[in-house]
């Protein structure tokens, strides 16, 4: 949570300030044509909105509870699931859970990378606001930008209870790999 105020939240803070402050340098909204207007709007809004959904994409794949299910399964030495019906190779002597949990640091090491490319994007989508008070697109436009950012940053608090329960889960070597059931004919 306190991550999140300080990479989150506060440089949120920090750009609604600089595009505050630039939108008053520039002098808002310069004397150009609708269309030119839009056009700048458009492009800008377009890199910001890529990087919600690159980092959201990112995420989503980086996350993903069966795949850092099976990447610490392969770490553990278990065979990989065969085809349906073949049992998987377990641990003799040993349970499942303590042969996870040594691996538990490849879903902490995925998650931390996720956040750091989440905290880049958030920046990203930040600074687009500043460009768009720097393009003299006006306070309106810019405030929209701020707007995707805030939102932005409400999904990576929204994540944070996700990845509490994933690495407690990795943890307690409780994190495995269920293969999909082969369609039926």
């Amino acid at each position: 949570m306190k991550s999140w105020l300080v990479w989150g939240l506060l440089p949120l803070a920090a750009s609604l300030v600089l595009t505050l402050l630039v939108n008053a340098l520039m002098g808002g909204g310069a004397a150009m044509t609708d269309m030119a207007l839009e056009r700048r709007f458009q492009i800008i809004l377009a890199i910001s909105a890529g990087l919600f959904l690159i980092a959201f994409s990112l995420d989503s794949n980086w996350t993903n509870v069966q795949k850092l299910a099976k990447r610490m399964e392969h770490a553990a030495g278990l065979d990989a699931p065969g085809p349906a019906g073949k049992p998987r190779k377990r641990p003799e002597g040993r349970s499942l859970e303590l042969v996870l949990i040594p691996h538990a640091g490849l879903v902490f090491d995925s998650i931390l990378a996720s956040v750091q490319a989440l905290t880049l994007a958030g920046a990203g989508i930040a600074i687009c606001a500043i460009l768009a008070a720097a393009a003299r697109l006006g306070l309106g436009y810019s405030l929209m930008l701020l707007i995707l950012a805030a939102s932005y940053q409400a999904f990576v608090y929204s994540r944070h209870t996700y990845y509490r329960e994933v690495m407690e889960t990795a943890a307690e070597g409780r994190l495995v790999y269920v293969p999909e059931e082969a369609p039926k004919k």
